[in-house]
């Protein structure tokens, strides 16, 4: 799973990270701390630029993007479900209704700092959860697998297309497993480009189990509670704190 994520280098960072074109129309002011599902994000596409007439260029461009946490099916009647569509596991992705279309041919790559995951602990006074923050070792951005999808309010004609996405889930490996079974699909960036290809209809080697053997060593460590509420977002929720300690219970 992977509800929370960080996300607060610029635009310019991030394009010249993935060698993208900044198309995210001064729609990203600033970084985001603790971006929840349904927040705006940013995500890296491969599909032809619009001019300002909404002529299609021939060619597609790898272009940097904003668009909205959730993925919203082009099929729903309503933007009901976004909030609960916010991973797809990496096991089902090109069976499921809602998200095989977009698996074939509208892959992306969600630009990441690292993301949270919590913890839980036992304690003489019941379960309680551990913020976990994982970030790579080496300080740059990794890149998770996803999926995006346009979408147009059936119920208003007039309305603009909504784009959204979702984020890819695979099981846990490593010390990764100890926190959560679930964690984001990092793609390392030998993968980007045929992540993002369109013609490749289905990269099924690229959806497996995380490895650090691909080259991200992630750096795994417990933060602040102030991570649990959402309205939270400053750069005082990635300092560390001092983990919950486990407790013995006596029966």
């Amino acid at each position: 799973m992977c509800g929370r994520y960080v996300s607060v280098r610029s635009d310019d960072d991030l394009t010249d990270e993935f060698d993208a074109v900044d198309a995210t129309d001064g729609l990203w002011p600033e970084g985001d701390f603790n971006i929840a599902p349904t927040k705006p994000v940013r995500v890296v596409v491969n599909r032809p630029l619009r001019d300002a007439e909404g002529n299609a260029a021939k060619e597609a461009t790898r272009q940097l993007r904003v668009v909205s946490w959730g993925l919203i099916p082009s099929w729903s009647r309503d933007r009901k479900t976004q909030g609960r569509m916010f991973n797809a596991r990496a096991e089902s992705v090109a069976r499921t209704n809602a998200f095989r279309k977009a698996y074939a041919s509208r892959r992306c790559l969600v630009p990441a700092d690292g993301w949270y995951e919590w913890r839980r602990v036992d304690a003489a006074d019941g379960v309680r959860k551990q913020p976990m923050y994982m970030t790579p070792a080496d300080g740059h951005p990794i890149a998770f697998a996803g999926l995006y999808e346009f979408w147009h309010d059936p119920a208003a004609t007039d309305a603009p297309t909504v784009t959204t996405c979702t984020i890819v889930t695979v099981d846990s490996s490593g010390d990764l497993a100890d926190i959560h079974d679930r964690m984001p699909l990092v793609l390392a960036r030998a993968s980007w480009e045929r992540w993002l290809d369109p013609s490749v209809a289905d990269p099924a080697d690229l959806l497996r189990t995380w490895d650090e053997a691909d080259g991200e060593h992630l750096e795994l460590r417990p933060v602040s509670p102030l991570v649990n509420k959402v309205d939270n977002n400053g750069p005082e929720l990635l300092a560390e704190a001092e983990p919950e300690v486990e407790e013995q219970r006596l029966f």
